[in-house]
């Protein structure tokens, strides 16, 4: 094998010594760089979208928070406005019934005086019917009887 020929060592190492320092010096001045520099780039480009990304989370949020506080602000109005409506409607409810309730009263009332009337009149009327009746049997019967 060539290679383990103690004649070459020198000149095995010599290139060795030339390829692995032309090597070091271009990864070492070319390519080492341009690779920081690309990283460099990824890293700031990173803490700009996670600097972006932070603020519109932070936007979002504010937001959030304005909406809650506003749908809690409707609700509160808008309970409000119920309780408010509901009053208001028990009361004229509440009116209504005692109007209605008088109206009835004052109906029912008539009805009774009138009722009343018409069962006197009634039994005045049956008195008299009764009193002609009597007569008149009395009178077919043959007895009259007058005062």
């Amino acid at each position: 094998m060539p290679q383990l020929d103690p004649s070459s060592y020198i000149s095995q190492i010599f290139w060795l010594t030339l390829s692995f320092l032309s090597l070091w010096f271009v990864m070492s001045w070319f390519i080492i760089p341009r690779i920081e520099k690309i990283m460099e780039e990824r890293r700031l480009k990173i803490e700009n979208y996670v600097q972006k990304a932070e603020k519109i989370n932070k936007q979002a949020l504010e937001t959030l928070e304005r909406y809650e506080k506003s749908l809690a602000k409707a609700k509160a109005e808008a309970e409000q406005q119920i309780s408010s409506a509901k009053m208001q409607l028990n009361a004229d409810m509440e009116q209504k019934k005692s109007e209605l309730d008088a109206l009835l009263a004052s109906k029912i009332s008539e009805n009774e005086n009138l009722l009343k009337k018409e069962r006197l009149e009634t039994l005045n009327a049956i008195d008299e019917v009764s009193s002609k009746t009597a007569d008149v049997i009395l009178q077919k019967l043959g007895l009259n009887i007058k005062e």
